[in-house]
């Protein structure tokens, strides 16, 4: 197959992260190492968001295969778009092939959160798109369990994402790297980290004798100067092959996540590619979904080098060639 691609994303985000991140980082991947080539089509800059504006959208791209980045609360501001399963379901019937990518399935909350009342049409909405998809991928093997849910028998690969600024062949040993502390990432993720979690920060920093925290993306207006005694270096947002430097040269990277979500987060992937000891706090309890991949967090006894190996043993699996090869598969049929 040599026709181009497109892949649907919400928005296209100047951060090297996120939906839009991993959908800009794949569209090299798939050209790259999987011999195809694709584009990018944002619901953003669709003149409104409707079946009639993603379908005329879709025509004059001339492709005859999308590749969708699913996130329900991208396209809706409640999770609930109906616009967007319509016109790729007219898409299917018209004999052109859809893949998905589910980076979300469906919000779940308590009752007094709309979520929860908005919970069984946002699952009905993801089923129907898992059932006029001809292939699947998700990075949570939780999310595999709810999709094959509302379309048994359906294919789902399971990918936890992987690093959007790149993928270094060999890495040096932690005991080489300058005592660096990286916080990558965009604002939301960087904001929890120095101010929900910052007490697990500041732990960090003292365990590790951490010199220095780099903080890398967006500018944040209320960015801490000092983390336990280490001064706070803001560097912007910086090209992929400036922040893979950084990240091989640092000793750790932090990042605000659930544990159990992990797998989906390019941050992590970032870290635990370029062999720095990853660490993940967060502060809210939830519900251990599934395994997390390796981590460290302030106060446990696993050495530091230990814990960045498995890191990286653990993200080979699911490394570039890997994603080249499940995309080259479900997008050629």
């Amino acid at each position: 197959m040599t026709e181009a691609v497109v892949q649907i994303v919400p928005s296209l985000p100047p951060p090297a992260e996120g939906v839009g991140g991993y959908a800009l980082a794949l569209e090299e991947v798939l050209r790259e190492r999987a011999g195809l080539p694709s584009h990018l089509l944002s619901a953003r800059r669709l003149p409104a968001p409707t079946a009639e504006a993603l379908g005329a959208a879709l025509e004059e791209t001339g492709a005859r295969v999308a590749l969708l980045h699913y996130a329900g609360y991208g396209y809706h501001p409640r999770g609930c778009p109906s616009w967007l399963v319509r016109a790729l379901e007219r898409w299917v019937r018209e004999g052109r092939r859809l893949v998905t990518v589910f980076h979300e399935v469906w919000a779940m909350g308590p009752p007094w959160r709309s979520s929860f009342w908005l919970s069984p049409f946002q699952r009905r909405l993801a089923g129907a798109l898992a059932r006029s998809s001809a292939g699947v991928v998700t990075s949570l093997e939780l999310y595999k369990k709810n999709l094959l849910g509302r379309a048994p028998g359906r294919e789902v690969s399971v990918l936890p994402v992987f690093s959007t600024v790149g993928e270094p062949a060999s890495v040096p040993p932690l005991s080489g790297r300058a005592r660096r502390l990286a916080v990558f990432g965009g604002p939301g993720a960087r904001g929890r980290a120095f101010r929900e979690v910052r007490e697990a920060l500041e732990a960090t920093c003292r365990e590790l004798e951490i010199e220095e925290v780099c903080d890398v993306g967006p500018p944040l207006p209320d960015r801490p100067d000092r983390i336990a005694g280490a001064p706070v270096r803001s560097l912007g947002v910086l090209p992929a092959a400036e922040v893979s430097a950084l990240l091989l040269d640092s000793l750790a990277g932090f990042v605000a996540y659930p544990a159990p979500f992990l797998a989906k987060s390019t941050i992590f992937a970032a870290y635990a590619a370029h062999g720095l000891l990853p660490i993940s706090a967060w502060h809210r309890p939830r519900r251990e979904a599934e395994t997390p991949p390796p981590f460290w967090s302030p106060g446990t006894r696993d050495a530091p080098q230990a814990v960045a190996d498995r890191a990286r043993s653990w993200y080979a699996g699911h490394s570039l060639d890997r994603h080249a090869a499940v995309y080259r598969r479900l997008l050629a049929g």
